[in-house]
């Protein structure tokens, strides 16, 4: 490494152990977990690459639980983007630098005490609501926690579908999910038992009669993580509803990431 890029201890140079590709665009992959290193579930970093001599960093999700050994992110080969173009092409030879500070707001502190806890995502969105989901304070704090996954295509499903089966075997986590967690995946682009977009999917009613459990109510709490478009779509259909926006210093009733609409608009 060129001593350009010197470390300062913010930093810290990670192995990639594993990547595994979904489909010609999706793609996950776990990399070393630095023992200093500690998040809350929802939380992402700043995962950085040496692109054309430049030290370039992206906003991820950590999908792990917060035990884990290691750190997983979940991606999409953004056509013509910079940033992902090259990660795409990582490999277990490769390492990548991460910022040792996690953040975000998509943790369970932004929100109100409730008792239904709506994860809304679209496509890479799920990320931050994968490692809630493996979270035994999620279960404690909500009746009953309710996934809603929009993605194009059945086959961008597979990453989830892999993390839910992943979440059967976990002996810890199972017997807090039991009778709790729940989970509505649609498509947008061809034929599934579920087909539609998450502000359709609420206004029409039909994700209320689909899972055939009451309508939404003050007690309801929300997180939204998708493509900028949705996360406007939704949050303006939310507000209309009656509901506020949360943040750490001031809890409220749903939550979305601010610093990944910051992105939407710049590279990838």
């Amino acid at each position: 490494m060129n001593n350009k890029f010197e470390l300062s201890n913010e930093y810290a140079l990670v192995r990639v152990l594993s990547v595994k590709h979904y489909t010609n665009n999706l793609f996950s992959f776990e990399i070393a977990r630095p023992k200093k290193l500690r998040f809350k579930p929802g939380e992402f970093i700043m995962i950085g690459l040496i692109i054309r001599g430049e030290l370039v960093f992206r906003a991820y999700s950590i999908c792990s639980p917060t035990w884990s050994n290691t750190l997983e992110f979940y991606s999409v080969k953004v056509p013509n983007g910079l940033f992902t173009t090259f990660l795409h092409k990582i490999t277990t030879k490769s390492s990548v630098i991460i910022k040792m500070k996690p953040t975000g707001n998509l943790i369970l502190e932004t929100l109100r005490p409730g008792k239904r806890l709506f994860l809304l995502c679209t496509g890479t969105g799920v990320s931050p609501f994968v490692s809630i989901v493996f979270n035994h304070e999620t279960y404690i704090k909500y009746d009953e926690v309710i996934v809603v996954l929009t993605c194009r295509y059945s086959q961008d499903l597979q990453f989830f579908n892999n993390k839910l089966k992943q979440l059967t075997k976990v002996s810890y986590i199972r017997p807090y999910t039991k009778n709790k967690l729940r989970f509505y995946l649609s498509v947008t682009r061809e034929l599934y038992p579920y087909i539609g977009r998450i502000t359709w999917l609420i206004k029409s009613g039909r994700i209320i009669t689909d899972l055939m459990t009451y309508n939404f109510n003050k007690m309801d709490r929300f997180m939204i993580c998708g493509s900028r478009q949705m996360v406007f779509n939704v949050t303006k259909l939310l507000k209309k509803l009656g509901y506020n926006r949360g943040a750490i210093n001031n809890p409220q009733d749903f939550v979305y990431e601010k610093a990944y609409i910051s992105h939407f608009k710049g590279k990838n």
